[in-house]
């Protein structure tokens, strides 16, 4: 059998994305399956073509206007002339032109994966794409049943064809990882720094509590410059540490180091964040929202802590000191995820 996995990007450019590809193309090159990944503009200069862990990894750069928006002309060609050659192409990305490419490309059976929020690809102007390229698929992946039922509600002939598979935690990965030596109480929190992370009110939640406790923030975005000046208003500069992305060795070991995990997400989050922190031995506090009740269903309600999503920076604060009392043993919960 031979598959495409093709990603709007991947390693060693840091993500979730990138992190769900590389382990689902060693997967399946463990099982006999021939494999090769195709995806664009590398964050830095590397071989167009390589091979590791028995799979093949293309790279093609100068997507026109930039890898979020556009696709690579070399990419596209070479859907062109070889998507047919494949017996499943696999679609990993949340931005539409990409997802387009393959559908032109006429693949003999194509896999949609998502990775953006099914409300997202529901509005305008994605969502005659989402219709295309859900109608063309022979399997649509959802991370979360939630996911599933919204996406299914507003595409009924799609409910035969999708399925839930959670992503899978690193268990070994993050066991192997070395603490930090950080002093106080670390809260944890690793996700996009744009508004609707609302990672601004973990700062303002960390106002109301004791100098001991401090904030890590793993993740860039557009909202870095004014979280930092929000954490200056409210005199928490010193206690508060944006990280920006990093390599996933690194994430786990700020894992293994966090007291707390937080994800204050108004709409779009991961059963991820819930599970990678559970395993790592770290309480998790959470928004209230779908996703995260379906993963403290899954995983564990008296490991997870919800809070509402618009509610008081008190409330959180007084959830964070609550879960800081409660570290548990690292280790995988018997409802939880693994890639294999």
């Amino acid at each position: 059998m031979k598959v495409a996995l093709v990603a709007s990007s991947y390693l060693p450019r840091p993500g979730g994305l990138e992190r769900h590809v590389h382990e689902l193309a060693s997967g399946l090159a463990r099982r006999g399956v021939e494999v090769e990944v195709l995806t664009q503009d590398p964050p830095r200069p590397l071989p167009p073509v390589s091979e590791f862990e028995g799979f093949i990894v293309r790279r093609f750069g100068g997507s026109r206007g930039n890898g979020h928006i556009g696709v690579a002309p070399g990419l596209w060609e070479h859907l062109r002339r070889t998507a047919r050659s494949f017996d499943v192409v696999d679609l990993h990305t949340a931005q539409a032109p990409l997802g387009i490419a393959v559908l032109r490309a006429r693949p003999r059976r194509i896999v949609f994966t998502l990775h953006a929020a099914v409300g997202r690809l529901l509005r305008w102007p994605y969502v005659q794409v989402t219709r295309a390229i859900v109608d063309g698929a022979a399997q649509i992946v959802c991370a979360a049943a939630v996911e599933r039922e919204l996406l299914c509600r507003s595409f009924p002939a799609a409910a035969g064809r999708t399925r839930v598979i959670p992503p899978g935690v690193d268990l070994p990965g993050i066991a192997a990882a070395r603490p930090f030596a950080c002093p106080g109480i670390v809260v944890l929190t690793v996700d996009r720094l744009e508004p609707s992370k609302r990672i601004d009110r973990a700062i303002a939640a960390l106002a109301a509590l004791d100098g001991s406790f401090r904030l890590a923030v793993v993740g860039d975005g557009p909202a870095r410059q004014k979280l930092l000046a929000y954490a200056a208003d409210l005199r928490v500069s010193s206690r508060v540490e944006l990280l920006g992305r990093l390599p996933d060795a690194e994430v786990y070991r700020w894992l293994r180091t966090s007291d707390v995990v937080l994800a204050l997400a108004e709409e779009k989050s991961s059963v991820l964040q819930v599970a990678e922190g559970i395993c790592a031995g770290s309480p998790v506090v959470v928004s209230d929202i779908a996703v995260h009740r379906e993963a403290a269903w899954y995983l564990g309600e008296s490991l997870v802590k919800l809070v509402s999503p618009h509610g008081s920076p008190l409330e959180i604060a007084d959830r964070i000191a609550e879960a800081a009392e409660h570290r548990v043993e690292p280790g995988m919960p018997p409802t939880a995820w693994t890639w294999d």
